[in-house]
């Protein structure tokens, strides 16, 4: 068109110039007519090239601010504002022909460690890896987008049953097993899935975004690199979870958590003073409620981290305050795997031990046997950066699992506690008692201490000490104490086993 328009106006500047010099040569009035109409019909033409180049430029920019407003700028996805005009039009036509469409809420189950140890240049190509793999798991009229930092979410237009949902949810899951290959790292993808389906969980947007968000939840509190259908038995489990989590943050900044020690008496030193630390929540109106009634919530959220945090710095504070006295007294705490892996966790116990400035041989971690064994090739290297700082290590709940030996070689730990259920196994069942004097000798020829859990009965306590064991606690010693009742325990305690 532009072209056109610079020859038309070419031909007539032309034509003027003509008439022009028969004016001239002439002076004819006709002429003068000539050239006035020309002039005109250039002056038009000129006009319309303008307002046409103009309009090609607006049209230009306006497709540039389309660009922007409705296509992620990273992976060029749908973004959220895209996302939500493209579900309200979906929506319409379902009302109109009674179809329905099916949206599939997608979480990264591990992207903050990926930007943690690989950098936020490798975090942003693995998000555009992921976009591009997603886009080849989905029919031609199905939708994907980029609705958050590490959220994505699938639209599966016009779908009979559910089952397609299903389908595709499994082949997300099943893609990724196979790692992105990101600047030459090998990187681990997977997702927690939410499902809610058009008009089965809701005719509103928002209300068909809850229910995959719910969904979502409940299939990353079951393990993560899942997917789960949204119910109405689901939002209430939700709700209450959720309800249980805001309590735990409101605990954390409301000081409600306490702490109780639960004494070790040693068989060889009944001089050396140890205990384990043990967190109760006192939650208004309930007074104080168990370990085992919050933790599993804590850890399912990923709280266990900030819960975790206030433990270690409460317990280090406790020491400084027992070595002032002269009374100096190893405490252990129990460590969950997500402590464990957190990225952060060796510094910020080193930081609350310079903190206090205590010795760090006073602090023991104690670590389930069970995912100490499972997650062994991970979490050894972390155990030496732990025992670098000098802090003790031990096995918890151990022959309640089934150990390797091999991996048990391997592992730096210094003490080995034998589960309660063993313990109270050996008064009724030869074997078991066999087993757990063969532990205690294991246990002494690698140099480990071993103490017997759960001493609830004097026969515990008797069996305890003709198996050798080391140590022993438990309520047939006594009940979780606060921390200055512990050295009156200890005097009196003393004198019965010395």
């Amino acid at each position: 068109m532009r072209k056109l328009c610079a020859v038309m106006v070419s031909i007539l500047t032309l034509a003027l110039v003509a008439t022009a010099l028969y004016i001239v040569e002439t002076t004819s009035t006709t002429a003068y007519h000539i050239a006035y109409l020309l002039l005109a019909l250039l002056n038009t033409v000129i006009l319309y090239i303008m307002f046409a180049t103009k309009e090609r430029e607006v049209h230009h920019d306006y497709r540039a601010l389309e660009q922007i407003a409705f296509k992620d700028a990273l992976t060029s996805l749908l973004n959220r504002r895209a996302v939500d005009n493209f579900i309200d039009k979906i929506i319409a036509r379902c009302e109109r022909d009674g179809s329905k469409f099916a949206i599939l809420y997608l979480d990264m189950d591990n992207f903050k460690a990926i930007n943690d140890t690989l950098g936020h240049d490798v975090g942003d190509s693995v998000l555009v890896g992921v976009a591009k793999r997603l886009r080849n798991l989905v029919r031609g009229n199905d939708v994907v987008g980029r609705v958050g930092g590490d959220e994505f979410i699938i639209i599966l237009d016009e779908i009979n049953e559910s089952s397609l949902a299903f389908i595709t949810a499994e082949r997300v899951i099943q893609s990724f097993k196979k790692p992105l290959n990101i600047n030459g790292h090998r990187v681990s993808v997977s997702f927690s899935i939410g499902i809610s389906i058009y008009p089965d969980n809701g005719v509103y947007r928002l209300s068909l975004f809850k229910a995959a968000d719910i969904a979502m939840y409940q299939a990353k509190e079951s393990g993560k690199n899942g997917y789960k259908f949204y119910t109405s038995e689901l939002d209430d489990r939700v709700k209450k979870s959720r309800s249980v989590n805001l309590a735990l943050e409101r605990a954390l900044t409301e000081e409600q958590f306490v702490l109780m020690y639960q004494p070790r008496i040693n068989f060889n030193n009944s001089a050396l003073h140890e205990a384990e630390a043990l967190i109760r929540w006192n939650r208004p109106k309930e007074g104080l409620v168990a370990p085992s009634e919050f933790i599993p919530h804590a850890e399912k959220s990923h709280l266990i981290l900030s819960i975790g945090a206030w433990v270690i710095n409460e317990v280090c504070r406790q020491c400084r305050i027992f070595c002032d006295r002269n009374q100096p007294t190893q405490i252990s705490i129990n460590i969950s795997l997500i402590q464990l892996k957190d990225p952060e966790f060796v510094v910020m116990l080193k930081q609350a031990i310079d903190t206090h400035g205590i010795d760090a041989q006073l602090i023991e971690l104690e670590m389930s046997e069970s995912y100490l064994i499972q997650e062994a090739e991970q979490v050894i290297p972390i155990l030496h950066k732990l025992r670098a700082l000098g802090v003790k290590l031990a096995i918890d709940e151990f022959g309640k699992g089934y150990s390797s030996m091999g991996y048990m070689k391997r592992l730096p730990v210094d003490t080995i506690k034998i589960d309660r259920s063993l313990i109270n196994e050996t008064l009724i069942n030869q074997k078991d008692k066999e087993l757990v004097a063969a532990i205690t000798a294991l246990g002494h020829v690698m140099n480990m201490s071993v103490v017997a859990e759960g001493v609830e009965i004097d026969k515990h306590l008797e069996m305890s000490r003709m198996l050798h064991i080391d140590a022993a606690q438990g309520f047939y010693l006594t009940e979780p104490l606060e921390a200055d009742q512990l050295h009156d325990f200890y005097k009196a305690m003393s004198a019965k086993i010395s």
